[in-house]
């Protein structure tokens, strides 16, 4: 794909995150731009909340500097708004609007639950662990003394997880897994795949007690102050100025964090090129270009050496498979 000028970009939004050499931490870890909409990839450890009150001396509310970061090289008027929220330890997609409007639109699409949420976790558990290949995990939810549990009573608030199998170490006990939310209860997906699907997700202490098997520990170092899962993609509705099919469906992957690609490597999983790439797709095909015209959106992520080198890793890999 041939370079890009700024003067051939026409929004001065999108040149300012093309373009600019003093570029903010937080503005490189977007991934995808429009004048409604973006989308950052979110790391480990980030409380998405705003702390409207004053902080004692030393002490930091990074997603109050990312907004900050975001709201000054986007030249916007106000902070971009929050639409949902990732836990504190998962990392991937996270979904920001620029306007009021926009914020309108797309709570309105969570709320009729049209907005679709992809998640990718490193679990506990070879491949004889599960019994097939997909699966459905239908089983109510309820909250004691401020964490969920199963509720067998059947008299919680029903959640809906569909789970699919898409590889596991030749080496150790670990699988990856592909989660789709289909409800948005808290923990909902550490919750279903420790206590339905027998399944904890990697660093997960707080849904299973159990310490790691020595037939994991033998082989790879987990990380401690880590938990493999990943929003890896969002999509929601957007719609263009004209045309006969004014709606279509937009989805943005969000690149596999160096942790999970390394953790991956070291237990010979294999991973597809759009997991550690990320991209765009609309309506369920990957796009071929970067920008899409009709909205003025763009993908705006750039492909590290980390990312490099898993792709070199994983040609290896499937050569000699």
């Amino acid at each position: 794909m041939s370079l890009l000028r700024s003067t051939q970009v026409r929004n001065p939004l999108l040149r300012r995150v093309l373009f600019s050499r003093n570029a903010a931490r937080w503005v490189k870890s977007l991934l995808y731009v429009d004048p409604a909409v973006v989308v950052v990839t979110k790391p480990h450890d980030l409380v998405c909340q705003l702390i409207h009150h004053k902080l004692p001396a030393g002490r930091v509310n990074h997603f109050n500097v990312m907004m900050e970061d975001l709201k000054a090289h986007l030249s916007l008027k106000t902070f971009p708004y929050s639409v949902h929220r990732l836990d504190k330890g998962t990392t991937g997609a996270l979904l920001l609007a620029l306007t009021q409007s926009s914020a309108r639109q797309i709570s309105q699409q969570f709320q009729k639950r049209t907005v679709q949420k992809t998640y990718l976790a490193l679990v506990r558990g070879g491949e004889k662990s599960f019994p097939e290949a997909f699966g459905e995990i239908r089983t109510s939810l309820k909250t004691v003394d401020g964490y969920p549990e199963v509720d067998l009573s059947l008299q919680g608030q029903p959640c809906a997880t569909d789970w699919k199998l898409l590889a596991s170490s030749p080496i150790a006990p670990v699988s990856l897994l592909e989660l789709n939310l289909l409800t948005g209860y808290k923990h909902q997906l550490r919750v279903h795949l420790a206590k339905c699907l027998h399944a904890p997700i990697l660093g997960d202490a707080q849904y299973s007690k159990k310490p790691l098997s020595s037939a994991i520990t033998d082989v790879v170092k987990i990380p401690e102050d880590r938990i493999f899962l990943h929003a890896s993609e969002i999509s929601f509705f957007k719609y263009k100025s004209s045309g006969p099919h004014k709606q279509f469906r937009l989805a943005v992957r969000a690149p596999l964090p160096r942790e999970f690609l390394k953790l991956c490597k070291d237990l010979k999983i294999p991973l597809r090129t759009a997991d550690i790439l990320g991209g765009m797709a609309i309506d369920g095909e990957p796009t071929k270009e970067d920008s899409i015209a009709e909205v003025n959106g763009r993908w705006v992520h750039k492909i590290y050496p980390t990312q490099k080198k898993a792709i070199g890793y994983m040609e290896n890999y499937t050569s000699q498979t």
